[in-house]
């Protein structure tokens, strides 16, 4: 099993076929209604508290699972204090293409928020999302660390070192190739 912190609140869980076996976890059969799920769940993130030092206890826990490319799973556990607070979020992205295809994905997905697309003068692309109110839960969003890196969200970085490219990034770059 592997941990990868993303940010205070936000935890990436990795397992393996065989961790999945250890936990007693069928992805097909993940269901956080079911008792032995929510116990596996519950162990994987006493694991990452004791490990890592992330308390999932402390907040509102979202999970998102994914099956893993080689098999296994990985789960996107997400804290929340406020169910319904806005939230600004800064993406960096090593391609043009990496940063439409997430586009393309939140629309998909219907993303309440608004995305605002730069390039930097690094030759990377960034995306800074505002969650709106109607964006209920942050888990929605965990994919896109699939895609490119989470940064601390400044606007003077953004201000310094990049250049806006369009303020409605979301449904306009979701239509590019």
């Amino acid at each position: 099993m592997e941990l990868i912190q993303i940010g205070e609140n936000r935890l990436k869980v990795m397992l393996t076929e065989e961790d999945m076996r250890r936990y007693a976890i069928e992805f097909e059969l993940l269901d956080y209604g079911n008792t032995e799920t929510r116990r596996a769940i519950w162990s994987i993130l006493d694991e990452a508290k004791q490990q890592i030092g992330f308390d999932a206890a402390r907040d509102k826990v979202y999970i998102q699972a994914f099956r893993g490319r080689a098999g296994g799973c990985e789960l996107f556990v997400s804290c929340s204090e406020r169910e319904n607070a806005p939230r600004r979020l800064l993406y960096a992205f090593e391609s043009a293409r990496q940063l439409a295809a997430v586009c393309r994905h939140l629309e998909a997905r219907r993303f309440a928020g608004e995305g605002s697309a730069f390039a930097g003068d690094d030759g990377r692309f960034y995306l800074l999302l505002e969650t709106g109110e109607a964006e209920k839960r942050p888990d929605p969003l965990a994919f896109v660390e699939e895609f490119g890196e989470e940064l601390p969200c400044r606007a003077e970085f953004l201000a310094e070192h990049a250049k806006l490219l369009c303020r409605d990034a979301v449904k306009t770059l979701a239509r590019l190739d």
